[in-house]
C-alpha cells in the first residue's frame, strides 16, 4: 500500500517545521493507493458443493509487476478459500495464465472438502499478501435484504441406489453424498 501526502505551502518554511493542516480542505490532501493490494469481486456461482466449481473474479491490481521468478509450476496467487475451504486450480488454470493488471480476470477452481454453511467469506492470497473483498460486489442479498451472503456451501446428492419401489414401501434406499453430518437430515420421497 503507498500513501502520497500533498502539501500544499503558502510560504517559506525552514526544513525543520512542523506542518500543520488549517484552513480551507484544499490545503492538505491525502490521497491513498492500493497499488499492489489484489481486489477479489465475487465468485460464480455463489451456492456451491463438494465437488462443484466456482470461478472467482479479480482484480490483481498491479501485484504483477511485484511477482517475479516464480517456480514454472506456481501461479502468482497462492490460495483461494471459500469460508475457509481452499479451491484447487491445479487442473483449471496453467502456471503460465497472464492475469492482466486493472482488469477483472478470472480463475476456475474446484472446491474440495468443505464446511456447509449458509455464509461463508471468500479470501485469496497472493504473493505479495490477502486481496481485498468488494463488500458491494461480492455480496448477494435476495429482494428484501433478509438473506445476505458471499457465498453459500449446501451438501449434495452424488447417488441413489435404486430409482424403483414397491407401493407397499419397506424397501431400503441408500443415498450418497456429502455433507450429510449436520445431525438435521429430513429424507423424503415424492413427498
Amino acid at each position: 500500500m503507498t500513501f502520497w501526502i500533498s502539501v500544499v505551502a503558502k510560504t517559506e518554511f525552514p526544513d525543520d517545521a512542523l506542518l500543520e493542516c488549517t484552513g480551507s480542505k484544499n490545503n492538505c490532501k491525502f490521497i491513498m493507493r492500493r497499488t499492489y493490494t489484489p481486489h477479489i469481486y465475487y465468485i460464480s456461482p455463489r451456492v456451491t458443493y463438494h465437488d462443484s466449481f466456482t470461478t472467482v473474479v479479480f482484480n490483481p491490481k498491479d501485484t504483477m509487476r511485484l511477482i517475479k521468478d516464480l517456480e514454472s509450476d506456481e501461479f502468482p496467487f497462492i490460495n483461494a478459500k471459500v469460508g475457509g475451504n481452499l479451491l484447487d486450480f491445479e487442473d483449471n488454470v496453467a502456471s503460465d495464465t497472464g492475469y492482466h493488471s486493472w482488469n477483472k480476470n478470472t480463475a476456475r477452481g474446484q472446491i474440495g472438502a468443505n464446511t456447509i454453511s449458509s455464509k461463508s467469506d471468500l479470501s485469496m492470497m497472493w504473493e505479495t499478501g490477502k486481496a481485498t473483498v468488494s463488500d458491494i460486489e461480492s455480496k448477494f442479498c435476495n429482494f428484501d435484504q433478509t438473506d445476505c451472503y458471499m457465498a453459500k456451501s449446501v451438501p449434495v446428492i452424488f447417488g441413489v441406489s435404486d430409482h424403483k419401489g414397491y407401493k407397499t414401501g419397506g424397501q431400503n434406499i441408500t443415498i450418497t453424498g456429502y455433507g450429510f453430518d449436520s445431525g438435521k437430515i429430513d429424507a423424503r420421497v415424492d413427498g
